[in-house]
């Protein structure tokens, strides 16, 4: 099974068998319009019949799954001259993407340079266009390469924090291909996602939205395309109401979102909290369906009784009256 090749603010690795045992059977489409690390869709086996779509707004992010998917080994390669072992070098990686453009751009103003002779003999211009000819070609997978050290050298994969000793190059060598080989068929889409849930709606469909959790927002490098935070959830849950795809939600547990989906199914339990530096520290996680999970859920889950362990899933909300009416 492929696992996420990064650490990554939210991510639903270790969560991933509670989500999927979730999934009712036979469908014909996938999609993850916040995909983010990508967890559970890698943890979900390819199925011929069923088409699984990938999503998320962070362009870089979207970038970095292709280039895993079409070119890991130049990827690779790229990666085994940019070993990250203190903060400079961080920074460097970290700011390299926060200004991509502008390589981009220098690298064309070379290309230009060598056209005029008071700079560049004919004989110096032709050895040195392919150099920059290949920089430009290579020009994805080295913003890809610094994106990826980026979020390997900061703390949670938030990019904002630096937060590691160094890298070992030699893993990337055992979680690329696996990850490569399931993204395979899989379309990787760079939209906003409440467009790409009304896009790709229809029966047969399961829709798993991954969206920032409550108060945890301001983490996510595309933020600032959000608008207001608490609008933007309500709007995430008009355009999830009445659709005709099944529909499966993570959160965080909170008020706000146990009365904004009170015609959902809840299912609650306790997870480890990644973004604590405190040993020990939980947090409650809600997973949310707009239909009865109970036919899927297996025989270790105990319905409404109190949880065994940490990693007990139980439901905790049967909706008096579901509603499935669009708003949109």
């Amino acid at each position: 099974m492929a696992k996420p090749p990064f650490p990554w603010i939210g991510s639903k690795e270790k969560i991933a068998p509670y989500i999927l045992q979730l999934f009712p059977p036979n469908l014909t489409q996938y999609v993850e319009p916040f995909g983010g690390s990508g967890a559970v869709l890698l943890a979900l086996p390819p199925d011929p019949n069923r088409l699984d779509i990938y999503n998320d707004l962070d362009a870089e992010l979207v970038n970095l799954f292709s280039c895993i998917k079409e070119c890991s080994n130049v990827l690779l390669r790229e990666l085994r001259f940019l070993p990250i072992h203190s903060r400079r070098l961080f920074e460097y990686y970290r700011d390299f993407v926060a200004h991509k453009e502008v390589y981009f751009q220098n690298v064309q103003a070379e290309i230009e340079c060598l056209g005029d002779r008071s700079c560049f003999t004919e004989e110096q211009a032709g050895e040195l266009l392919p150099i920059f000819q290949e920089r430009l070609a290579l020009y994805d997978v080295k913003r890809a390469a610094a994106y990826y050290l980026a979020i390997r050298g900061s703390f949670s994969g938030t990019i904002n924090s630096f937060g590691v000793k160094g890298l070992d190059v030699e893993r990337f060598l055992n979680l690329f291909p696996p990850v490569s080989a399931r993204l395979k068929d899989v379309p990787l889409e760079n939209k906003n996602a409440l467009q790409l849930i009304r896009e790709r709606d229809k029966k047969g469909s399961l829709i798993y939205a991954d969206p920032p959790y409550v108060k945890t927002e301001r983490l996510y490098r595309v933020a600032g395309k959000l608008g207001r935070f608490r609008r933007f959830h309500v709007r995430l849950w008009q355009v999830l109401t009445g659709r005709d795809s099944y529909v499966v939600l993570s959160y965080n547990d909170c008020s706000f979102i146990r009365k904004l989906y009170q015609d959902w199914y809840i299912s609650s339990f306790q997870r480890s909290n990644p973004l604590s530096q405190k040993k020990g520290s939980s947090f409650g996680e809600l997973i949310i369906t707009n239909y009865d999970p109970r036919p899927y859920m297996t025989s270790q889950m105990n319905l409404f009784d109190e949880p065994l362990g940490e990693w007990e899933l139980k439901l905790v909300h049967i909706p008096n009256h579901p509603k499935r009416r669009k708003t949109t």
